[in-house]
């Protein structure tokens, strides 16, 4: 395979063709600039008529800086009130109780989510709109809460992007999109849109940032926009524990690549590789997902147990705190105890992931023991140590042994003193988390173990976390 360049005819070929399918027309800017100002005139008028003063409403967001992509549009509504006269108390009791009370009494439907603190969701004509409360500072140095710098975003790149631009960060979000590789949040850990507008301004197009992303080096590059540290060195000083930096020119002590964890850094990079390779349309494409039925996935539990004798384990949880960044932030914490627990006391070959349902309800974190049997392999001290009579009297009564291996180590099998699911259930049952609440531990060795086996949504990621088929997608790119 060859690398491509930004004049070859067949990779402009295929930008075009993806780049019509993802470019909303002016049908669509039209639409949604008539639901904001709808949504606007409503939520100013009902403030107003609670005598709520000191506030600015404004669109933020992709739509603002039109960067969105053509049917994946939504709508960033931002109050900002003056810190002056309202705190953040007030904001997380009485905003959502006013603005829930707001859209309901004009008919509209409303769900409360949460990020840095509440904000207010509903759909008009098809269209989400999240109306989002945020201080009205003067500076991003004066924030109060995370979404106070979203204006200055806003701003910086509107003034910034090109026209053209704008077509390359469509490009590289439905890049990233079609990988799952979309999204700040904890539970995806990749890209944010802010984060793509970003790469776009430094680099001028999609492929100059695939380029430029092969001599990224893993915590060692920073990337800046608008020069402040002006060297690499003073800039991973200041940012040491992160995968990728790329200072944010609105706020220059602030990586806007944070979020970026080591897995979704290295899948891009492979990717973008891969594609000035071998370009195709199917990089920009979202995988398709075909229905799942209990039986297929009984199936492959019992394969997988006859062929490599692994075991699954779940951990269900019942959702207590509905911000899906806490939860899947502490769904992330139980995941990192698991492995380092497991592996105290022997267990290897392991993968795990977690699940959390549409309603935020109801959480799972999976895992799977290839060495789950009930006997293990034990390795003592060598037999000339001090401390060898001491293991052969602990260990008389072992399945096989002890014996001495050609290293000269005491070596037996025994039997487990501790099963999985009795560990898993002590250490995680027993901690505090503040989202999740721990409601059992069960060995999955059919389908009827699982709780949620009537959830379509759940068997299809399931499936998905048994196969872990992730590459299957690139093989069909490579090999047609």
């Amino acid at each position: 395979m060859s690398k491509i360049y930004p004049d070859d005819s067949s990779v402009n070929d295929i930008l075009k063709e993806v780049l019509q399918r993802i470019k909303p027309d002016e049908n669509m800017r039209k639409r949604l600039i008539v639901i904001y100002e709808t949504i606007r005139d409503v939520i100013q008028q009902c403030l107003e008529l609670n005598g709520l003063m000191n506030f600015e409403i404004s669109l933020q967001g992709s739509v603002a800086k039109d960067t969105f992509l053509s049917n994946e549009a939504d709508l960033d509504v931002f109050i900002l009130f003056s810190p002056n006269n309202y705190s953040t108390e007030w904001i997380n009791k009485e905003f959502v109780n006013i603005t829930t009370k707001c859209l309901q009494n004009q008919g509209y439907n409303t769900i409360v989510k949460y990020a840095a603190h509440p904000y207010v969701t509903t759909h008009i004509d098809n269209i989400e709109v999240d109306v989002v409360p945020a201080f009205l500072i003067e500076s991003p140095k004066n924030i109060i809460s995370a979404v106070d710098r979203t204006p200055f975003h806003t701003q910086y790149v509107k003034t910034k992007l090109c026209e053209k631009c704008k077509d390359d960060v469509r490009l590289l979000k439905a890049f990233l999109k079609a990988w799952n590789l979309y999204g700040a949040e904890i539970r995806v850990q990749g890209f944010s849109g802010y984060l793509v507008e970003l790469l776009i301004i430094k680099y001028g197009s999609f492929l100059n940032v695939l380029k430029a992303s092969q001599s990224w080096r893993a915590y060692k590059t920073c990337i800046e926009v608008e020069e402040f540290y002006g060297d690499e060195k003073a800039c991973r000083k200041r940012f040491k524990k992160d995968v990728l930096v790329v200072v944010d020119p609105v706020d220059f002590n602030r990586n806007a690549a944070a979020a970026l964890s080591i897995k979704s850094y290295a899948y891009f990079k492979m990717l973008a590789r891969l594609f000035l390779e071998k370009p195709a349309k199917e990089f920009f494409e979202l995988g398709f997902e075909p229905s799942v039925s209990v039986n297929d996935v009984a199936k492959i539990i019992e394969e997988r147990q006859k062929i490599s004798g692994s075991c699954i384990l779940a951990l269900f949880f019942s959702v207590i705190n509905r911000s899906p960044d806490v939860v899947w932030g502490q769904l992330k914490r139980v995941q990192r105890v698991l492995k380092n627990v497991l592996e105290k006391y022997g267990y290897r070959g392991m993968y795990v992931d977690s699940w959390v349902n549409d309603e935020m309800s109801k959480a799972l974190t999976v895992v799977e023991l290839l060495n789950c049997s009930d006997y293990e392999l034990h390795k003592g001290p060598p037999a000339y140590s001090n401390e060898s009579i001491n293991f052969l009297m602990k260990n008389l009564d072992a399945v096989i042994g002890p014996w001495i291996d050609e290293k000269g180590n005491i070596m037996c099998i025994r039997k487990r003193k501790h099963d999985p699911v009795g560990i898993l259930s002590k250490i995680v049952g027993t901690a505090m988390y503040t989202a999740v609440k721990l409601e059992e531990v069960k060995k999955i060795t059919s389908v009827s173990d699982i709780q949620l086996i009537n959830d379509p949504k759940f068997i299809i990621w399931f499936k998905k976390f048994l196969h872990r088929k992730h590459f299957d997608k690139i093989a069909r790119i490579l090999t047609k």
